[in-house]
């Protein structure tokens, strides 16, 4: 009885010892708590900032850091109708002291975002009065919050046409075109086929020799018509020219500045880059002879003119060649001479305050020479020799200059030439053992 009244004794005693030891304990973590704050669990990362078992003041200061050098050191840029616009970083509010708050209460990191919408009324200032409409502000402020909340290191850019409410189609027009008269030799048909409805995504080049096949049978007329009604088209558009090239002569179903010339076996393309934002598809259509190209897409605040500058007409040389077939006074007319044209293409965005010009081409069409056939005993005259008349001096890579052959002193000239037809039927002057 006594021993069971000791064991009694002694367990009461361990309570009271026990109690005392944790209510100790207790205390000291209660007056920490109260004093100090308490800390966030381990392994917390709050937006690649690591904060495990920081105190709340400590978590709030390192994150306010991180938050600050971040909106220093980036940027929101929205792509708007080929235009960057750059958004103010103070568009997006970081609350820090709720992020922490709720790191320590639950397991969510996400740093909290909002978005000050009063930045959005500004931004919608640059964009067309369709896309204006249609544009989803929700939709951009919820991935705008998803994506600063990860706080990356490049910058967070966008483009406005991604946010369109319904159906995007029902914005798409021509942004650029041009009407080409088909020539009586040309069929259309195949190169309709083989372009229209092209899709042209933004940042890439259209290459035109791309859609053709290498060893394929093309009309080389109807590709050239159809590089014509492109490249117009494309100019107009505020498009980028990479390549282009024009022929020897102004074809008659081209208007000059306009024209473009491809050849797939020469390597002779015509490359263009798209500078917008958003992607154009290439409509291609016959209506009543003529041929119809357009860029069609979601329009542009851009307002492009194409200005022809400095139009020339070129007078051509006349080469005489003597020959003992021609009657004395009189004259043969071996070829009509024609004018050459030269000209400067540029444009002009008249949406911009300054309304610089930017220069585009210049384009030289050399002048057919006048070729005559007289006879030997023609005064100054040499059976061997050319004259040139008076007529224009330019020249191109193409286009070389007509001159009398000067003599050596020994009656020998110092520079033989001969009088050729090309592969067009044009008389020209060539060195000898060369052809055109």
């Amino acid at each position: 009885m006594k021993q069971s009244l000791n064991l009694k004794l002694l367990s009461l005693v361990v309570a009271v010892g026990m109690s005392m030891f944790l209510f100790t304990i207790g205390s000291s973590a209660a007056i920490q708590y109260v004093t100090t704050g308490k800390h966030l669990p381990e392994n917390t990362v709050i937006a690649s900032v690591n904060v495990s078992e920081k105190s709340r003041g400590e978590a709030v200061q390192l994150l306010s850091e991180k938050v600050q050098n971040w909106k220093d050191n980036h940027s929101i840029v929205v792509k708007v109708d080929g235009k960057e616009l750059t958004v103010d970083t103070e568009m997006i509010q970081f609350d820090v002291a709720s992020t922490v708050e709720q790191a320590m209460n639950t397991t969510i990191r996400d740093i909290q975002v909002t978005i000050d919408e009063s930045y959005l009324k500004d931004l919608k200032s640059y964009m067309d009065v369709s896309l204006a409409a249609e544009f989803s502000e929700g939709q951009f402020i919820e991935t705008l919050k998803r994506d600063a909340a990860q706080m990356v290191d490049s910058p967070l850019e966008y483009v406005a046409y991604d946010f369109v409410k319904g159906n995007a189609a029902s914005l798409y027009e021509s942004i650029g075109g041009q009407m080409v008269v088909i020539p009586q030799e040309a069929s259309m048909e195949r190169a309709v086929q083989l372009f229209d409805g092209e899709e042209f995504e933004d940042g890439t080049v259209f290459s035109f020799n791309r859609l053709l096949n290498r060893d394929g049978i093309y009309d080389e007329v109807s590709l050239d018509v159809l590089a014509s009604g492109i490249y117009g088209a494309s100019v107009k558009a505020g498009m980028i020219i990479q390549e282009r090239h024009i022929s020897h002569r102004l074809p008659e179903y081209s208007e000059i500045g306009m024209e473009a010339n491809v050849d797939l076996k020469q390597g002779q393309d015509l490359k263009v880059y798209n500078p917008f934002s958003g992607d154009y598809q290439l409509s291609v259509s016959v209506e009543g002879g003529n041929l119809e190209v357009q860029w069609v897409g979601y329009p542009t605040t851009s307002d492009f003119h194409v200005q022809l500058l400095d139009r020339e007409e070129i007078s051509p040389k006349t080469i005489i060649q003597y020959s003992s077939l021609v009657n004395d006074e009189t004259f043969n007319l071996l070829q009509e001479g024609e004018d050459g044209q030269v000209v400067s293409v540029y444009r002009i965005d008249r949406s911009l305050s300054d309304g610089a010009e930017e220069f585009i081409s210049e384009d030289y069409y050399p002048p057919v020479a006048r070729v005559e056939e007289h006879p030997p005993d023609s005064e100054g005259s040499s059976a061997e020799n050319f004259e040139s008349e008076t007529g224009d001096n330019r020249s191109n890579s193409e286009d070389e200059e007509y001159s009398a052959e000067e003599d050596d002193g020994e009656g020998k000239s110092s520079d033989s030439k001969s009088l050729q037809k090309n592969e067009d039927g044009i008389w020209e002057v060539v060195p000898d053992g060369e052809s055109k």
